[in-house]
């Protein structure tokens, strides 16, 4: 069993999620086109009997992803009231944006059998529902009248999305949320799609590494997305609508260290550690001069005064050397740390 389609629904509530939205949709849409992810995945739903799932749907939540829009509390069918909290057009957009985001994820084509309203599954389907009429009328388009109307409307608008991305191919395989460990051509799409926002530099290789879920967590705080590392619907969907590179920002090293750059932090005790290796070499050179030119007028030929060369101060020059190089080390590492936060690449650390 895999992931199928997507219902669509209205919660009935308040414009905003709560806590019960969340234990019985996957994803919330909000009547700002804010995303709010619900309590459960949508591969819980893959098997429902275990119990632990989203339930928003009678008899069809095995394999199903169930998405809902905040609003129409007290709303009336006949004649037709929305309430207090209508769905507003911007948040339908929004929802339309998610429901193409994870029909791409999951590789699930948009047809009336995969890609439908509540108020479809009955008459689409088969499937006997309670009287459910979420979703037959949009307030903002009052000329749509009945489940079939909306809902091709609703498709029409997640295919435009779909198009304009460049996600009406679907993938292959039936692709889960993208997190360090997965790989395919999902995770080279993400790097793409990060390196042309101007958060991945790395190499386009399709291994969801480090790198790439620093590049995503950057893209997430950026954005006032959850920042949890992976790329699930509510971030890709972020990143098809930003379609400027993030701008270059006026950073400096004495920046990153008053905001407590770890990075920083550690590079110049590195770095201090280097000089007073260094400097204690040189003054230890200095100190065996005298003890050297003895040696060396003591010294037979040329091996013997090289011999005596590296005795005397020849330990002294490679701990000068190896402490220059140690300084030398935590500087470019201090640098791209600053070029990295200039150019916005990784989260500032």
């Amino acid at each position: 069993m895999t992931i199928s389609r997507s219902l669509t629904h209205w919660t009935g509530g308040g414009s905003r999620a709560n806590v019960e939205d969340k234990k019985h949709y996957h994803f919330i849409t909000e009547w700002d086109g804010t995303i709010v992810k619900g309590k459960h995945e949508p591969e819980d739903n893959i098997v429902t009997s275990d119990g632990d799932y989203a339930a928003h749907v009678l008899n069809l939540n095995t394999g199903s992803i169930g998405v809902a829009m905040a609003g129409m509390a007290g709303a009336v069918e006949q004649p037709f009231q929305p309430g207090p909290s209508p769905i507003t057009e911007k948040q339908f957009e929004a929802h339309c944006l998610l429901l193409a985001e994870l029909h791409r994820q999951y590789a699930i084509p948009v047809t009336r059998e995969t890609c439908l309203t509540h108020a479809e599954v009955q008459p689409t389907l088969g499937v006997v529902q309670n009287g459910k009429w979420d979703i037959t009328r949009l307030p903002f388009k009052p000329e749509l009248r009945g489940a079939l109307p909306v809902g091709d409307y609703m498709r029409e608008r997640v295919k435009s999305y779909m198009q304009a991305a460049g996600m009406d191919v679907l993938p292959a395989a039936n692709a889960s949320f993208l997190r360090v460990g997965t790989r395919g051509e999902e995770v080279a799409a993400l790097q793409r799609d990060l390196a042309a926002l101007g958060y991945f530099n790395g190499k386009t290789d399709g291994i969801f590494g480090p790198r790439t879920r620093e590049a995503v967590l950057a893209f997430q705080a950026d954005n006032g997305l959850e920042t949890d590392g992976v790329a699930g619907p509510q971030t890709r969907s972020a990143m098809l609508t930003r379609a400027a590179p993030r701008p270059e920002r006026d950073v400096s090293e004495a920046d990153l260290r008053a905001s407590g750059s770890r990075t920083v932090a550690e590079a110049d005790k590195v770095s201090g550690a280097g000089v007073v290796v260094g400097v204690a070499s040189l003054g230890g050179a200095v100190a065996q001069a005298d003890a050297v030119v003895a040696a060396l007028e003591g010294a037979q030929g040329v091996a013997g005064r090289v011999g005596a060369l590296m005795t005397g101060i020849g330990p002294w020059i490679v701990l000068a050397v190896v402490g220059l190089a140690v300084v030398l080390w935590a500087r470019r590492i201090v640098r791209n740390r600053v070029e990295d936060a200039r150019l916005g690449k990784h989260l500032g650390r």
